[in-house]
């Protein structure tokens, strides 16, 4: 679907009244097209209509107009932290795909910030875990370990079962 097309969808889905749907076909746009500077601002407008001030902060952060407040919020859900903020953002390019001045330069900041921060380069598409994160912060590695164990679980029961049957 396009994003005129889903973006008309939207404006569909909040005249029938209908927030949670525009909220995610938006959310999807915004995931699949990131540097859709008038999409996220649209998701800000749909997560003020829930009262979600961190979510509009969150998405309203590159916008040449945004609300204090919002910012405020979404900052503080990301404790402060520039990194998480930077990660928050689901940014993917680099800062000078930015189609407005000043959200290039919010984007310039809040890296600038994180790597101060992280003590290394960092790029958007870093979604890895920091330097000194436990093994088990990263999802994929717990997943292999409980799918590990309990493929050994299944492959012990599955002898015992099969000895137990010949003998």
């Amino acid at each position: 679907m396009s994003v005129e097309r889903t973006l008309a969808r939207v404006e569909e889905d909040l005249n029938v009244g209908d927030a949670a749907m525009a909220r995610t076909r938006l959310t999807s746009l915004v995931r699949s097209l990131p540097h859709r500077l008038d999409a996220r601002e649209r998701l800000a407008d749909v997560c003020r209509l829930d009262g979600d001030l961190v979510e509009a902060g969150r998405w309203s952060y590159l916008a040449e107009r945004r609300d204090e407040r919002e910012m405020a919020a979404f900052e503080r859900a990301c404790g402060n932290d520039p990194v998480r903020i930077m990660r928050a953002l689901r940014w993917r390019a680099a800062e000078q795909y930015a189609t407005s001045d000043v959200a290039r330069q919010r984007l310039l900041d809040v890296r600038g910030r994180a790597e101060a921060k992280a003590g290394r380069t960092l790029d958007w598409s870093d979604r890895g875990r920091e330097v000194g994160d436990p093994w088990w912060h990263d999802a994929f590695a717990v997943g292999c370990l409980v799918t590990g164990v309990v493929l050994l679980a299944l492959v012990v029961i599955g002898a015992g079962t099969v000895i137990g049957w010949i003998f």
